[in-house]
């Protein structure tokens, strides 16, 4: 027996040594069997979690971005370019409404009026004579066409000596409202203005935050709802405020269609905390349940239009139940019926 086991043992390793590669294939892949098994064995081995429902206050709300703006926020310009001769306000100051914020030369529209009215009162004088000379008289189609262009030259400089006037009142900038001007092209006179150079005037007590409401949740945002802003220049700093307007007419964002809200700032500080185009983030809060009995979402599943959870047996098993929800938010749902605080419901992993 001894002999017989020593020959097998040898033919083995005589076997072995000629086979040495197929043989580390086969050691490697007895181990990878014996590890997946293994594995295996400890998956089926783990406990499954499960929670109560708990009994907590219940809030729904709506997260969405926006920036700070003005209601009343006004850029000036003057309508043709110009030397400004006069600067009423620095970049920074408070301004009353009328208030004159800049003033850009005058001489050069000035002699251009005076140049106007003088073709005026000549276009006028050469109507006059012509008006005298056919006052008795029927005139011919020729005549009719030349008093005809006669009359449209004095109208033309009528219209040249308005619109003179005009540019002359245009070259004064005064403040529409009262407010603080936040953008200057100049702080001091003798600079040449462009046409697209402009001042810009805030009123602080405007100021708003503006978020974009998607239309598929715009239906639950209505004027008086509490929320709280936070802001990225700010983002330890909670605001409490409240919407004030929802707009009646879409637009159009990269995300779709949209409506803005609009909620007041001007009564938690000026435009120096608040400034315009600071980016932020709004919860509007859209409803609230007190002490209820809530899930998670996650602990849920829908099937054939039913709400269902695993609920733990005695044994250890777990069996479906169907749960009657109410209030909705982002992660969990109030239950109204068909489990208690005392059940266990399973949380999938």
């Amino acid at each position: 027996m001894k002999l017989k086991a020593k020959n097998i043992i040898y033919q083995s390793a005589t076997w072995i040594k000629g086979h040495w590669i197929l043989s580390i294939i086969i050691v490697i892949g007895l181990l990878l069997a014996s590890y997946y098994l293994y594995q295996r064995t400890l998956s089926e081995e783990e406990e499954l979690t499960f929670i109560h429902p708990q009994r907590e206050n219940l809030i729904k709300t709506l997260d969405v971005s926006g920036l700070v703006d003005a209601d009343e926020k006004a850029r000036l310009r003057f309508v043709v370019g110009g030397k400004v001769v006069y600067v009423g306000a620095q970049e920074g100051d408070v301004v009353k409404k009328w208030q004159t914020i800049a003033t850009i030369d005058q001489a050069t529209l000035n002699k251009q009026l005076q140049q106007d009215l003088n073709n005026y009162m000549k276009e006028r004088w050469d109507w006059e004579e012509t008006r005298d000379d056919i006052e008795y008289r029927t005139l011919d189609t020729t005549e009719r066409r030349s008093v005809d262009k006669e009359q449209w030259d004095l109208e033309n400089q009528v219209l040249n000596v308005e619109i003179r006037d005009i540019a002359i009142k245009n070259t004064v900038l005064s403040a529409p409202f009262d407010g603080v001007l936040t953008v200057s092209p100049t702080a001091v006179a003798g600079v040449q203005l462009l046409a697209s150079d402009y001042f810009e005037i805030v009123n602080p007590e405007s100021l708003q935050f503006i978020a974009e409401v998607d239309e598929a949740d715009i239906a639950m945002v209505k004027p008086g709802q509490e929320a709280t802003i936070t802001l990225d220049a700010y983002p330890d700093q909670e605001y409490n405020t409240y919407v004030d307007y929802v707009a009646y007419t879409s637009s159009q964002s990269t995300s779709g269609t949209v409506f803005r809200v609009k909620l007041p700032l001007n009564h938690l500080g000026g435009i120096e905390l608040f400034r315009l185009g600071m980016n932020g983030d709004i919860s509007i809060f859209l409803d609230e349940r007190i002490d209820v009995i809530t899930v998670p979402i996650i602990a849920t599943k829908t099937r054939d239009g039913k709400i269902l959870v695993d609920v733990k047996q005695p044994d250890g098993s777990t069996t479906e139940k169907e749960i009657q929800v109410g209030l909705e938010t982002d992660e969990k749902y109030e239950v109204l019926g068909g489990i208690t605080e005392a059940d266990e419901v399973l949380l999938p992993e």
